[in-house]
């Protein structure tokens, strides 16, 4: 026959694995407690009658056999439940006082046993200590040890009494906590399975407790949320290469069909397929473009950080941009401080800050004044690359990074729209924070690189 649902879960397990751990523990310090509480009773009863023996020797000491058996007489009389029995014997082992049923049979401590007189035949239990006075005379002080057997059986039950609670409120605790956490599971479980089933909406609700499945709830929100964003770029991006590889695709169809049913001379099929050429170089650029984009967000390139120069490589950018600047007729100012170094791929910095620069060489009019910057403020290293061209409206700047995104003004110039989503490919892989700002006027992408 199966177990229920809740035998067969984690939780209820662990739930009962420590229940029978901390019922362990009980059970060992129970018995810790019982014999020390033994130890401890019989040893009080142990001093009690040498404490009864020493007084009876000092009566002995004081005024002889009479105020011995004076004394025990007194004592017997005053007894008032007193756990002690006491016996005077002479030299001829006749009793001279005391009620102590037994007569041990040596000096020195020993334990006997006697028929109780209250006529059920109950067998009782004394500790018994006996020493020997002038003349032959034996005194002996014992200490009942019923009293103590009753102490030790009460402590025993209670102490079952209080095991049994804490095992049958640990099992109680148990089910209750294998409940409750089992309905949170399942509810995670429901929601995965509807995610499964291609509803990407769905989220695990959080009650707000901030215990450790509400943090484990949020954990697996944002990781919801950034799977819908990437499927939602997936599509975006399916949708945008169909869109922008479709121009280049016609027109190389058109030249091809061209070449093929107009009859033409050798320089002008020649240039034809120099077209066609051109057109395929389009397609494989953005191809190459993309797949060097996923592979750096997929984080494959990591393994190539190490320590870099970034003053350097904002310098080195900067030296081979400056000459196509001119002769666009703009102009160039870079402050960049040196000796400023960095943990990251050297060959994917250099690509994210030529992207950048390029982006603001190609897209801006003639007379624009380029500036570069490097340096560090308050502990962090900070860089820019702004223009005082004609800017981007601010409701457009965040798209500067999806793929294939161009102004419309800058359709006419040659380019892919990959450049900038290859900046934050690279940004993103070493934790460089983009702003894009207005310059007022112009265009200033702001790089925060952790420290």
């Amino acid at each position: 026959m199966r177990k229920p649902k809740i035998l067969r879960t984690t939780i209820f397990r662990l739930a009962a694995i420590y229940v029978v751990l901390f019922a362990i523990s009980v059970g060992a310090l129970g018995l810790i407690a019982y014999r020390t509480a033994s130890f401890v009773l019989n040893y009080r009863l142990d001093a009690n009658v040498e404490e009864g023996m020493t007084a009876l020797k000092k009566a002995y000491q004081g005024g002889g056999l009479p105020r011995l058996i004076a004394t025990v007489n007194m004592r017997e009389k005053h007894r008032r439940g007193s756990a002690l029995f006491y016996l005077v014997l002479d030299a001829n082992g006749k009793r001279l006082a005391g009620h102590l049923s037994v007569t041990p049979s040596r000096s020195g401590w020993s334990k006997m046993t006697y028929v109780e007189d209250e006529g059920d035949g109950d067998i009782g239990e004394v500790r018994v200590l006996q020493e020997p006075l002038d003349g032959g005379t034996r005194v002996a002080v014992a200490g009942d040890l019923e009293q103590i057997s009753d102490y030790k059986e009460a402590i025993f039950i209670g102490f079952l009494s209080a095991f049994g609670a804490v095992v049958a409120l640990g099992v109680v605790g148990g089910l209750g906590l294998s409940l409750a956490l089992l309905k949170r599971v399942e509810t995670i479980r429901q929601t995965a399975e509807a995610i499964i089933a291609g509803d990407l909406s769905q989220r695990v609700p959080v009650r707000g407790v901030d215990d450790d499945l509400d943090r484990l709830s949020q954990t697996l929100n944002s990781m919801l949320d950034r799977i819908s964003e990437l499927m939602d770029s997936l599509r975006q991006v399916s949708a945008d290469i169909a869109h922008d590889l479709k121009t280049p695709l016609t027109r190389l169809r058109r030249g091809l069909e061209a070449a093929q049913k107009q009859v033409q001379s050798t320089v002008e099929y020649n240039a034809n397929i120099e077209a066609a050429i051109v057109h395929v170089d389009e397609i494989l650029a953005t191809f190459s473009a993309l797949l060097r984009i996923a592979q750096i967000e997929a984080g494959t390139r990591r393994i190539g950080f190490r320590d870099v120069d970034l003053s350097a490589i904002f310098v080195t950018v900067a030296q081979a941009f400056a000459p196509a600047a001119e002769d666009a007729g703009k102009t160039f100012k870079c402050d960049i401080s040196p000796n400023i170094r960095f943990w990251g791929d050297f060959e994917l910095l250099t690509q994210m800050m030529a992207n950048v620069v390029e982006n603001a060489v190609r897209h801006t009019p003639k007379g624009v004044h380029i500036s570069i910057w490097l340096r560090r403020e308050n502990g962090q290293i900070v860089g820019a690359v702004s223009d005082n061209g004609l800017g981007v409206p601010s409701e457009e700047r965040e798209r500067l990074f999806q793929r294939f995104y161009r102004l419309e003004r800058s359709r006419s110039i040659p380019g892919n729209g990959l450049g900038l989503s290859l900046v934050k490919a690279v940004a993103d892989l070493h934790s460089v924070r983009l702003d894009v700002r207005g310059a007022q006027p112009g265009l200033e992408i702001y790089m925060r690189f952790p420290a």
